[in-house]
């Protein structure tokens, strides 16, 4: 009996038993891209630094892709001072990143803030919040230029801020009070400035759960909170539907809005949402939704989840990754935790960037004419602080229902094998447990065969992993060649 496994469009599937999972998934999909290449699965690619050092052991807990102007581009980023009393503001364009000393100034005795920050009008706008230190101070950014009066006065503190339409919006506030369920709005623009006018320009929600977040999307503000979401299009303002999420978990793919919540990751074209989650399932249920974070970047929706345990494997500083063409799923391991997250457009390319402790960095890309084969380094193989890349996969089990089987030849189709080395396993018939998995050899070539004994079994599954700071490896799979035993003898 020969059977193939040469499709993995199916993606990462965790909530399944091993007698239903589908045949073109994966158990493990960790460090793999299934769905950049159908048909391979392909080691993904490392990430670098992006300048120099920002505060040595302070995490970077805003980051912005400031676009000012179509010629003014540059990244922000914002962290605790070095004795964590007041937060500082960087700014790079390329090179190495600057401070703007006025924020840290206005910005004093305020440190452990989630910075949010939005762009209107050439300038740049900032609100935040911190379990410790509270609100932010508000401000404005243009150029190197930083204010806490020109377009803010009168402005309230907030945790979210969104552009919609032709005004700026800042959800659960703080104007001499907390006010966790309003919404402020800033004037239309005039003569390039805008004004803010408290006692006037607000809504509110229903006053039971507070605002979590803001998106924008299909022309309309939608306002969510944890377990619901309004829609606003300036005229009228209503509950949408009873889902809520979070707002550094919010963002677009075209007519996409998704979010994220404790029931896992959602989808909306304006209508009731869908959850897309329910493969990795685990993943969500496992973790705190208010810690996620998650940006679009080449229609893949990546959301950070840290650390989390699924099927008794743990996983550190996990990023899943939904590809919404194929609809698959997928993990990567992170040497560094993610603290903020953004995308960022150059030379009309998407990237991931995200901050964490006293660095920026910039996630590779398959595309990349030299994809960086580590992690955490200066943008070379071995460089400061490069750290190899883990890599591994397990395939969906092999069933053969009713009729026992031994294993007698894997043979692996790759690519470029680089490394790669697999492992195969079954369940035992009568103890009904995994056996260990046992070693099946490294991919060397394109075509590659091995003979084995593995024990009996009705589950048969092959596994593949690689840990180094090698170029990627494609994977196309295998084909097994099954000696089946005899069916066994039932009971009368």
């Amino acid at each position: 009996m020969v059977e193939s496994a040469l499709d993995f469009t199916g993606g990462l599937v965790t909530s399944v038993s091993p007698f239903l999972q589908p045949k073109n998934s994966l158990f493990v999909a960790n460090g793999v891209n299934p769905s950049y290449r159908l048909g391979s699965l392909i080691k993904e690619p490392g990430y670098a630094k992006q300048g120099t050092g920002l505060e040595a052991s302070k995490n970077a807990l805003g980051l912005f892709d400031f676009r000012q102007d179509s010629s003014t581009q540059k990244m922000l980023a914002t962290m605790d001072d070095a004795t964590s009393d007041d937060t500082q503001l960087f700014y790079r364009t390329t090179g190495n990143w600057t401070e703007i000393g006025a924020a840290e100034t206005a910005w004093a005795n305020k440190a452990g803030i989630n910075v949010e920050m939005e762009s209107f009008i050439n300038y740049c706008f900032f609100v935040g919040h911190g379990t410790t230190d509270g609100f932010l101070p508000v401000g404005s950014l243009t150029g190197t230029t930083f204010s806490t009066a020109t377009n803010v006065t009168s402005m309230p503190q907030a945790k979210y801020i969104r552009r919609y339409r032709d005004r700026l919006y800042i959800a659960n506030c703080y104007n001499a009070a907390n006010q966790p369920f309003r919404i402020y709005y800033s004037s239309v623009p005039s003569a390039g400035a805008i004004t803010w006018t408290v006692a006037t320009d607000f809504i509110d929600v229903d006053f039971s759960e507070e605002l979590t977040g803001l998106g924008s999307n299909w022309d309309r503000l939608i306002a969510f909170t944890e377990k619901s979401a309004y829609i606003y299009d300036q005229s009228s303002f209503k509950k949408q539907w009873e889902q809520g999420g979070y707002h550094r978990t919010i963002d677009n793919s075209g007519p996409y809005m998704l979010f994220a919540n404790n029931n896992g990751v959602w989808v909306s074209t304006g209508g009731q949402p869908e959850n897309i989650s329910g493969n990795v399932i685990d993943f969500f249920r496992n973790s705190n939704p208010s810690t996620w974070m998650a940006k679009v970047v080449d229609e893949e929706y990546r959301i950070y989840v840290g650390n989390v345990t699924v099927n008794g494997i743990s996983y550190s500083n996990c990023l899943l990754t939904f590809n919404i063409p194929s609809r698959a799923w997928r993990t990567r391991e992170l040497y560094n935790p993610i603290t903020s997250m953004e995308c960022v457009t150059r030379s009309g390319q998407e990237r991931l960037s995200f901050g964490s402790s006293a660095f920026v960095y910039d996630l590779g890309k398959l595309s990349d004419s030299t994809p960086y084969v580590s992690d955490a380094s200066d943008g070379t193989a071995a460089g400061s602080g490069a750290q190899p890349i883990h890599a591994n996969f397990e395939l969906c089990p092999l069933f053969t229902g009713d009729i026992e089987g031994q294993i007698k030849k894997i043979t692996a189709f790759a690519d470029k094998a680089v490394g790669l080395k697999l492992r195969a396993r079954a369940i035992d018939r009568n103890k009904r447990i995994l056996t260990p998995y046992m070693p099946l050899g490294q991919i060397t070539q394109y075509v590659n065969t091995f003979d084995i004994e593995a024990d009996k079994g009705v589950l048969i599954q092959v596994s593949g992993s690689e840990y180094s700071m090698n170029s990627a490896f494609s994977f196309y799979g295998l084909q097994y060649e099954v000696e089946k035993f005899a069916t066994p003898t039932k009971n009368k």
